[in-house]
């Protein structure tokens, strides 16, 4: 999914986010001879393309070929169209000219989740829960996110017309926007913590990364820097060179960051410089399992040269590379997994079951688990476990991904706090909620509380919208199959079908049933009130306030970020995590009772 930024004809090494492979199987069979199997292949197209029973489009045999191959290999070895290897190439710059918004569909409809600050959607007054109801006089219904896009972006300097719906306001709203070049930075936000705890969130690696990276420390320096949490969470990597950039910036020179291995190329990357940020400096890297490729070549990294602790959950295991290589002249390229790459000391992170026949090996892990549901014998895995020691001695694992020094269990959320959160409740609710707040002359800002009353408005807004409604839990799934099956059972014991289960003893207990699991969800809102509260505040901050001030608001409730400051704030801990003395965190969240809210709030007086 990523790309450098020459898209000539030399071919270009990255790391594609996404899935890693493991080193191809040993076979009892020789493979075939390779001009023969193309010879062979080449038979059966011709054969097809001239005697088919019907005309078959040469363009959905390859398409359909070369899906095969991508079965047989691995998920990251594609081809890309035209289109889409431009939109890669644009991922990587980090740049292209568009109007500054972010766009998702919410209801089916085309929604604006945020304006980019200093954009011309942005400057024009574009909305956070905007509608984009028209591009160009042309009604979006049924537009996918791709089509809106491509209508969106264009040449700088050109116009493009959208109409906007937008709460509170009775007649659609034409803006017409000039299209500018946008600039998507590695480093969305940056910010001291506590007086000497700075933190940076690294959101991808594209060309300019390490320098963005530097820039930042070099700012947080200035406002009294002395540790650093570097967030890579949901970071899915990017490009090598971006990788040992940032790398090099906490290690000393001539340290190896990362080697690559495959059948035609062999390299090694060491740092050309000393660290901008010394040993002297605490540092702590935050990951999880959505962090891959360039996240865990720097995680890596630092981890094996016992540089900074590890905190969060174990990384995505993608440890393979990319080269681009173009096929034509119209715009197809072949990106093709030319490499596996090892950690400085030799540790190579990818999971076997994101690999080559991943997809088989997946789906044989599906069919097992589905036995083990029925299987009471214990199965002990007996696979071998390859092992590495850092600079300091410690003990790693290789074929997993970044195992952290500092694991962070957090407790699930209950399951009306999944719902609001999948189904975007809290934002929507924020675009119905805000027009009211602003003519109230409400100030929305970080010391704001959410009052009980808008609370209440929430609750009845979840409860009053279909969508969300509808959604059932498995133990109130669970009481309508029950329900089902009895019915079912008292037709064939009776032989009468005309009667129904409310004719039976058992209607009242099955109603009773239900009527308790009722309340049990609705008594969840108000035991999880607290983290309600903060959700309905996220969301209007992020519309009213902007990115900046909702992500600050949103890292003093986050329980890893917590764990880090912990961490970084107590020497003895830090440095006990650092010399293998592991300690797993377990963040309880515990409904919040009246009693503890009053507390709450005499202290805040």
């Amino acid at each position: 999914m990523n790309i450098h930024t020459i898209f000539k004809t030399s071919a270009v090494a990255l790391f594609a986010c996404g899935i890693a492979f493991a080193a191809p199987e040993k076979k009892d069979k020789a493979p075939g001879d390779f001009y023969e199997e193309i010879s062979r292949f080449n038979k059966i197209l011709s054969e097809v393309n001239r005697k088919y029973v019907e005309e078959v489009d040469p363009a959905e045999i390859s398409e359909a070929a070369i899906e095969g191959i991508r079965n047989v290999l691995d998920p990251h070895t594609t081809v890309f169209s035209p289109k889409d290897a431009e939109n890669l190439k644009i991922s990587m710059e980090g740049k292209f000219g568009g109007v500054g918004i972010t766009i998702s569909l919410r209801d089916n409809v085309l929604t604006v989740i945020s304006p980019l600050a200093g954009t011309p959607a942005f400057r024009l007054g574009i909305r956070a829960g905007d509608k984009i109801r028209k591009i160009e006089g042309k009604d979006t219904k049924g537009y996918t996110l791709d089509e809106a896009v491509n209508q969106l972006r264009g040449k700088v300097g050109t116009d493009v017309t959208i109409a906007i719906e937008r709460e509170g306001v009775p007649e659609l709203m034409d803006f017409t926007i000039t299209r500018a070049e946008i600039i998507v930075h590695a480093v969305p936000y940056y910010a001291m913590l506590t007086e000497d705890i700075g933190y940076i969130k690294l959101a991808t690696f594209s060309d300019k990364t390490t320098s963005d990276v530097e820039n930042a420390i070099n700012a947080l320096k200035k406002q009294g820097l002395k540790k650093l949490i570097l967030d890579l969470r949901y970071n899915p990597g990017g490009l090598l060179n971006q990788a040992t950039g940032v790398s090099e910036l906490f290690l000393k020179r001539g340290n190896l960051l990362v080697s690559t291995k495959g059948r035609t190329q062999q390299t090694e990357a060491y740092a050309q410089r000393d660290g901008i940020l010394g040993p002297e400096v605490p540092l702590v890297l935050l990951v999880n399992q959505g962090s891959a490729s360039a996240s865990e070549i720097v995680s890596g990294a630092i981890q094996d040269w016992d540089r900074g602790l590890i905190i969060g959950k174990t990384t995505f295991g993608k440890g393979s590379v990319q080269t681009i290589f173009p096929l034509d002249n119209q715009g197809h390229t072949l990106k093709l997994t030319t490499a596996f790459y090892y950690l400085p000391f030799g540790r190579c992170i990818n999971k076997k079951e994101n690999g080559i026949h991943g997809l088989k090996i997946r789906e044989e892990e599906a069919e097992e688990g589905e036995e083990a549901k029925t299987d009471t014998t214990a199965k002990v895995d007996t696979a071998k476990v390859d092992t590495f020691l850092t600079s300091k001695g410690r003990k790693m694992v290789g074929g997993g991904g970044i195992s952290p020094d500092v694991d962070v269990e957090l407790s699930p959320l209950p399951w009306v706090v999944q719902v609001q959160e999948r189904m975007a409740m809290y934002f929507k609710f924020a675009v119905k909620a805000r027009p009211a707040l602003e003519k109230s002359g409400a100030k929305i800002d970080l010391s704001w509380e959410v009052p009980d009353s808008l609370y209440t408005q929430f609750r009845d807004y979840c409860m009053k919208d279909t969508n969300f409604t509808k959604i059932k839990s498995n133990a109130i799934a669970s009481a309508e199959q029950v329900e089902e099956a009895l019915l079912n059972e008292q037709k064939f014991l009776t032989g009468d079908s005309s009667k129904v289960l409310a004719d039976t003893a058992l209607a009242s207990q099955i109603k009773a049933l239900k009527a308790s699991l009722d309340a049990a969800k609705m008594k969840q809102f108000d035991d999880y009130k607290a983290y309600i509260k903060d959700g309905i505040k996220r969301e209007l901050l992020l519309a009213i306030a902007g990115d900046s001030i909702s992500t600050t608001f949103t890292l003093k409730n986050d329980d890893q970020v917590k764990t880090a400051i912990k961490y970084l704030s107590d020497t003895k801990l830090y440095q006990d995590a650092m010399t293998g003395k592991k300690e797993e965190a377990k963040v309880e969240k515990k409904p919040a009772d009246k009693k503890t809210e009053k507390k709450d709030a005499k202290a805040k007086k």
